[in-house]
């Protein structure tokens, strides 16, 4: 006999992770009699610091069918097309993480062997990333979409955005409630939980008691369900990903809007660079061990141009790690509640969707089946495991020298898949990723390379294509990408076109 229906859930906290959560179940429960309430207080800021994207928010966008352009509008958001890392390798250099493949694949295999093949016959290939369309047109500061009509970079999805996170989650907010989340602002005073370990409600100071079949804590680093009242543990990273503050520090608009995230490595971590409709978005994550917060400051305004006097920056304390369990019992930790990863690579939004869509595959009755449970949790702490790995990358292939940040990341060990990771390529140029990766396999050659890290040989299977057919095919994909480039408006051009007065939303 089956358990009954899980039928209501509560989510416990709104920001974007939240709403994310919110919007993305009461579209999948329309028309099946389950509803979301969403309980959040008053008095609780929000981070607010994750304003670049993935991919992947594509995809959600378009599942749920939100309109691309009134979400841009309302989110003050530009297109993203990867990361333009400088001065991470040795000081004075530039290389790109662009998103989507980078060239494609040629008789089934990554154009990165035939790439690397030509360079080992001498031929004077420009660097990984000439082969990617949208680099081209990050360097050309050029839009993903036309005025009108649509683009290969569109259709395939290989884009993502800059965003105002408030100014999103308020978006989504407004959606999910049209779409039938109950909303309550309210504070939790108290966290019922069962004998059996499950909560069993939630006592609110204005609603009284909250209950619900199955609760979702989005209530950030305090983690109010999954820690404090269920007592699940946390696997602190702080040993592996050094950095554990960030500051934070808007400017007004520039004259330059560039479709892509700048990422500029400093003397104890890096800052970020975002061009938003209404300002710039800029920070620096660091390592308290290695620099005082007052010259964390002054490095950052000389980067930005600014006297340190000026700048009054927000200061945001890190906790990089995840979950021992983010599902547990009848309660699954989203957001921050689930752990956090610096946002190098901007993940946080992509997580958050990730922990919901799985959610959705292994959605449970009531009685919370251990075999979904255990498959979650491995599914997620994979996912964050292999951002680990990724974000690492960047740092222990560095040739900077001088500074005590950098030269520590030499000795930090590496996780055992990491390493496996870099001893394959290294012998055989291949990067193996699983089937629920986060990053394809073109983001590991990018960084790889973009670090100066080559194999010692491309895959052998490289050689059983004709070789002079290939070279006549890497011209063809320089040609095409220019060409493309040509037909589309500069960046700033379409964003000041969709946000032009008079346009609805």
């Amino acid at each position: 006999m089956s358990a009954p229906p899980v039928n209501n859930v509560l989510i416990v906290g709104g920001g974007t992770a939240g709403w994310m959560a919110a919007t993305f179940l009461a579209t999948h429960f329309r028309n099946t009699g389950r509803t979301v309430s969403l309980v959040e207080s008053s008095n609780v800021p929000t981070i607010g610091v994750g304003e670049a994207t993935v991919p992947t928010l594509v995809a959600y966008l378009r599942q749920l069918g939100i309109d691309e352009t009134e979400f841009m509008r309302r989110s003050h958001a530009t297109y993203k097309l990867g990361i333009r890392f400088t001065n991470w390798r040795a000081g004075n250099d530039t290389y790109w993480h662009p998103f989507g493949v980078t060239g494609g694949r040629i008789d089934e295999l990554e154009l990165f062997h035939f790439w690397l093949k030509s360079i080992r016959n001498g031929y004077p290939e420009g660097p990984f990333s000439s082969y990617s369309l949208q680099v081209l047109l990050a360097e050309q500061e050029r839009s993903p979409r036309p005025l009108s009509g649509t683009s290969v970079v569109i259709d395939r999805g290989q884009y993502a955005y800059h965003l105002d996170a408030g100014a999103f989650a308020e978006f989504l907010k407004g959606i999910a409630i049209e779409r039938g989340t109950r909303h309550l602002v309210d504070d939790v005073t108290r966290v019922v939980v069962g004998e059996n370990g499950l909560i069993a409600g939630i006592h609110t100071r204005e609603h009284g008691l909250l209950e619900a079949d199955l609760y979702i804590d989005c209530s950030g680093f305090k983690a109010m369900l999954a820690e404090e009242a269920l007592g699940d543990g946390y696997v602190d990273w702080s040993n592996t990903l050094l950095c554990d503050y960030a500051l934070a520090a808007p400017q007004p608009s520039s004259a330059s809007m560039p479709p892509y995230t700048r990422s500029t490595a400093l003397s104890a971590g890096w800052a970020w660079q975002i061009p938003l409709t209404h300002r710039v978005g800029n920070g620096y994550v660091f390592c308290s061990r290695f620099i005082e917060k007052d010259a964390a400051v002054r490095e950052f305004a000389t980067l930005l141009g600014v006297e340190a006097d000026s700048l009054e920056p927000r200061v945001l304390k890190m906790r990089v790690g995840h979950r021992r369990n983010f599902w547990r019992g009848n309660c699954v930790a989203i957001g921050l509640a689930s752990g956090f990863v610096e946002p190098l690579e901007s993940t946080g939004l992509l997580l958050i969707q990730r922990g919901m869509e799985v959610l959705l595959e292994y959605f449970p009755d009531k009685s919370f089946d251990p075999g979904f449970i255990k498959r979650y949790n491995e599914r997620m702490q994979a996912n964050y495991e292999e951002i680990r790995d990724f974000i690492l990358l960047h740092y222990v292939l560095t040739q900077r020298t001088g500074d005590p940040f950098w030269d520590a990341y030499r000795n930090v060990p590496l996780p055992d898949s990491l390493a496996d990771l870099l001893q394959t390529y290294r012998r055989t140029g291949t990067v193996e990723i699983p089937r629920h990766s986060v990053f394809r396999e073109s983001s590991w050659y990018s960084i790889l390379t973009g670090m100066n890290c080559l194999p010692q040989t491309y895959h052998p299977r490289a050689d059983l294509s004709d070789f002079e057919k290939i070279r006549h095919i890497l011209g063809v994909i320089v040609h095409g990408n220019r060409e493309t480039a040509a037909t589309l408006p500069p960046h700033r051009d379409y964003i000041e076109a969709i946000n032009a007065p008079g346009q609805p939303g």
